[in-house]
């Protein structure tokens, strides 16, 4: 009987261990996948920054000039 109770807390011992690992991997993808965050959010910015200023090209190409004709 005392065997068997010596390879139970070896077992939960090693599944600690193996949790106390994975809890680290998960970290570390949360940290990866933070900085990935925040260079989608700048490349969403300049895209958002391109897109007004080609608006705001394209309002002014399609207004009657006011003004002398040539």
């Amino acid at each position: 009987m005392n065997i068997a109770i010596m390879r139970a807390f070896a077992e939960i011992r090693k599944i600690l261990l193996r949790q106390n690992n994975i809890k680290e991997q998960l970290q570390q993808k949360k940290e990866r996948l933070g900085k990935h965050d925040v260079q989608l959010n700048q490349i969403y910015d300049a895209m958002e920054n391109l897109l007004d200023e080609k608006a705001a090209a394209r309002r002014g190409e399609e207004r009657d000039r006011i003004g002398f004709k040539k």
